[in-house]
């Protein structure tokens, strides 16, 4: 009988835990790295917005650009966020709760269970505070997630982040006055004088700088390394060292942080993010390959198909005149045949088509049809 007794309380506390997870009443979320604080008020002040690809904006589900940002409080249940975003100044109120030596905001905070049949959840939520060594401390937490019986789905996760107060940033620092922007040093002191529409942080010794509606890049001395006359200028890679995408009149290229032109200006799309260190590039209605430092593959094809990559180079399968080509990271073309697989890394017309050796060609930036 005490068997069947411990069998049965055994049931009833699963059940009690499964009804509890599914009610999402057994997370726990971390909050004694926050230091003590009794007012967000004690937040306020101008911080580092960026924390590698990560940024205090982005925490507040803001898809903007800015090198600083503002925290400001005027109520014991609201948050202001300043920044610039370009030249305009830009300000968000959002409205918490202060709690045990964090500020609580919900973006998003939708629950429904039926306990042990049905749960789903949707929490956007950050809670704001100091570290133990008075940094700014932001805990992101969201939660999409839910139930079916005991079948679970979604994710659920609380990262914190860590930003640093403007103070700490030792290096040329932008500074407006009289609705101009130029550069001081860690001790105020101007190096730069105020002459721009708005100007971003130094990084790797060189800036972005707007001036009459047209970007370019300058130097610590103030020097144009990137005339400025683009519509656009912004990092291409988080590489080092960098690399700058720019545009013009719909046109773009990359050049590098001496103002090299790297691919020339003449592009109409250039891919954002790399597949084995290549973008996809476009001239007119061609399409072809580039590195972060030079057109590897002249835009000269009507298609381009899957990748693969060997021992040797990358490949890719293309076509121009209505005939398949292989042509490979090093700029060379094939033409191809008809084959079976080989490898288990070789898929749809990849186990059609194979390099046929004898034509490898080197492919001339001349073959692309350039506008005049």
């Amino acid at each position: 009988m005490t068997y069947f007794k411990s069998i049965a309380l055994f049931i009833k506390a699963s059940i009690l835990v499964f009804a509890l997870i599914s009610c999402g009443m057994m997370r726990r979320h971390t909050t004694s790295d926050f230091a003590v604080m009794s007012d967000v008020k004690e937040l306020n002040g101008l911080y580092l917005n960026r924390m590698d690809r990560i940024s205090i904006l982005s925490c507040f589900n803001i898809k903007e650009y800015a090198d600083f940002v503002t925290l400001a409080s005027e109520n014991p249940n609201e948050i202001k966020l300043i920044y610039h975003n370009d030249s305009t100044k830009q300000e968000v109120v959002f409205s918490g709760q202060m709690k045990q030596n964090y500020f609580e905001i919900y973006f998003s905070k939708k629950q429904f269970f039926i306990p042990l049949l049905y749960s789903s959840i949707n929490v956007d939520r950050v809670r704001i505070g100091r570290s133990k060594d008075g940094k700014l401390l932001i805990r992101k937490f969201i939660d999409n997630s839910g139930n079916r019986l005991i079948l679970a789905g979604g994710y659920s996760h609380e990262t914190p982040y860590i930003f640093f107060h403007s103070c700490e940033y030792e290096y040329y620092m932008p500074i407006q006055k009289n609705e101009l922007w130029g550069y001081s040093d860690s001790l105020g002191n101007i190096v730069i004088s105020p002459k721009y529409d708005f100007a971003t942080i130094f990084k790797h010794d060189v800036a972005r700088v707007k001036l009459d509606g047209k970007w370019g890049l300058i130097n610590k001395q103030g020097v144009e390394v990137i005339p400025l006359k683009y519509d656009k200028v912004f990092p291409f890679d988080t590489l080092s060292p960098p690399t700058f995408r720019v545009s013009i009149f719909g046109k773009i290229g990359v050049f590098d942080m001496n103002g090299n032109e790297l691919i020339p200006v003449i592009y109409d799309h250039i891919d954002s993010y790399a597949s084995q260190g290549l973008v996809r590039i476009r001239l007119k209605d061609k399409w072809g390959y580039a590195s972060r430092t030079q057109v590897v593959i002249p835009a000269i094809y009507t298609e381009t198909y899957s990748l693969m990559w060997t021992s040797e180079s990358v490949q890719f399968l293309v076509k121009r005149n209505g005939k398949l080509y292989i042509a490979d990271g090093d700029g060379y073309e094939y033409e191809t045949y008809r084959g079976m697989a080989t490898s288990k890394y070789q898929s749809g017309l990849w186990e059609t088509r194979f390099p046929v050796l004898e034509t490898k060609r080197k492919i001339q930036i001349e073959e692309q049809e350039i506008c005049k």
